[in-house]
């Protein structure tokens, strides 16, 4: 496959949904398109915007928040499978999530499927899912 064709792919596939770097070059990769046009192209769709991990991190953290589900340890774990580097999740993290976000979750929670548990299994639940039991985030 060329550099044309390759391009082509990698821009229907971006069509469909925001995509980190790492998502599109595994996508080619796929295709057996080769290592150098692979590096080509996405320098070409980095360079039209196409490709942008910065924003791919803070639309994904806004979509977090929006429906708030997991904790920001499993955020920064799942942005670290699509190929976000481990220090841009952590900043970014931290820079736009709100402060009481994981304690909305954890209300949640505990007003839901972890209302009839024991307080020890409730923490054991809580720490597996990534959530730090601070003094913000209390149980009964």
């Amino acid at each position: 496959m060329n550099f044309e064709q390759a391009k082509e792919r990698a821009v229907k596939y971006l069509v469909l949904a925001l995509r980190t770097e790492k998502e599109v070059k595994d996508k080619l990769r796929k295709l057996n398109v080769e290592e150098d046009i692979i590096d080509e192209v996405c320098e070409y769709l980095k360079g039209l915007g196409y490709i942008n991990d910065v924003y791919y991190t803070e639309a994904y953290l806004r979509q977090c928040e929006s429906i708030p589900k997991y904790s920001k340890y499993e955020i920064k774990m799942k942005l670290i499978q699509k190929g976000i580097d481990k220090d841009l999740a952590s900043e970014k993290i931290a820079n736009n999530l709100n402060q009481n976000y994981e304690v909305k979750i954890v209300d949640k929670l505990m007003n839901g499927k972890l209302k009839n548990m024991e307080p020890l299994k409730q923490k054991v639940y809580l720490y597996r899912r990534g959530f730090k039991l601070t003094d913000n985030i209390e149980l009964d």
